[in-house]
């Protein structure tokens, strides 16, 4: 049987990060495969949370991160300096 075993996760209690305005000029769209990032999450009672995102967009001083949390794909535009990049291993092909 296909489909969902158990309990779907819930996300009622998803709190959004804190968030920049989207830029509106200046943003260089990511192309596949987006860049790997560890995003250092701000939340609006000064809680931070560290996640393993990708780069969709950026600009001089700002990253519109995407992350998986409670099971769906969430995206924020960031500060820059809350980003660093993180190097995925790729399996080397079968010959």
């Amino acid at each position: 049987m296909a489909g969902w075993h158990g309990l779907p996760p819930t996300t009622h209690e998803f709190t959004p990060p804190v968030e920049l305005r989207t830029p509106t000029e200046g943003v260089t769209e990511s192309i596949a495969p987006s860049p790997a990032l560890w995003v250092e999450l701000e939340y609006p009672n000064g809680s931070r949370q560290r996640v393993r995102g990708f780069a969709m967009a950026w600009t001089a001083t700002a990253v519109l991160a995407q992350w998986i949390e409670f099971s769906i794909a969430r995206e924020a535009w960031v500060r820059a300096d809350q980003c660093t990049r993180r190097d995925i291993r790729r399996a080397a092909p079968d010959t």
